[in-house]
């Protein structure tokens, strides 16, 4: 079953909302961002608000469906580490592209959602593990397709990320996902990344 924005989810939320089921969109609360964004500097935490608008708990499910989609709004009022470029560049799609998918994968876990997917082969994490393990047990594997098809002024836009496809190899978990930028004029820019999760990751 593909959830839309009238259907309840299956799993009830953690925390404020113990109990009852969660619908969707289901928007992430200020508070919940700034604490996922904590490790950037203050100048650098340019999502402003994040909703996850879509959630199919059936990985093998219809073509074309993402298991979760969440989109996000951004604003670079100036760059974290160069002058004023004019227009949103590579840089700045790696780090939105980071904070989204951090908060979004985040949200997920704290909601339960990606829970009966994740423990099929291993226990789910809870919300204050992933915060701990968020820097080095989650990486880029690989970029691929970056498209910039117009400029886009970087001080107000929106993302929207996909998870496609998940697996698992050995300790670590593979997400792969898509990615748009966009503004009021349509997408900017574009392209697929390989996210791996592994606890293994971290450093003694």
């Amino acid at each position: 079953m593909i959830m839309t924005a009238t259907e309840p989810t299956r799993h009830a939320a953690e925390g404020d909302n113990e109990g009852e089921l969660q619908r969707l969109p289901m928007p992430i609360s200020h508070a919940f961002v700034g604490e996922i964004l904590r490790p950037y500097r203050l100048h650098a935490r340019y999502l402003k608000s994040a909703t996850i608008t879509q959630f199919c708990p059936d990985v093998g499910g219809p073509a074309n469906t993402s298991i979760v989609t969440g989109v996000g709004t951004f604003s670079i009022p100036e760059s974290c580490y160069i002058d004023d470029t004019g227009h949103f560049n590579a840089v700045e799609f790696n780090i939105c592209f980071n904070q989204l998918a951090y908060v979004v994968f985040g949200k997920c876990i704290e909601a339960g959602l990606i829970h009966p997917i994740w423990s099929e082969n291993s226990s789910p994490l809870s919300v204050d593990e992933y915060k701990d393990d968020q820097l080095p047990s989650m990486m880029i594997v690989r970029i691929d397709k970056m498209r910039f098809l117009k400029q886009m002024r970087s001080d107000g836009f929106a993302g929207e990320l996909k998870v496609n496809k998940m697996t698992q190899l050995g300790s670590a978990w593979f997400f792969f996902t898509s990615i748009s930028f966009y503004d009021n004029e349509g997408i900017k820019a574009q392209g697929s990344v390989v996210l791996a999760y592994s606890r293994a990751f971290k450093p003694n």
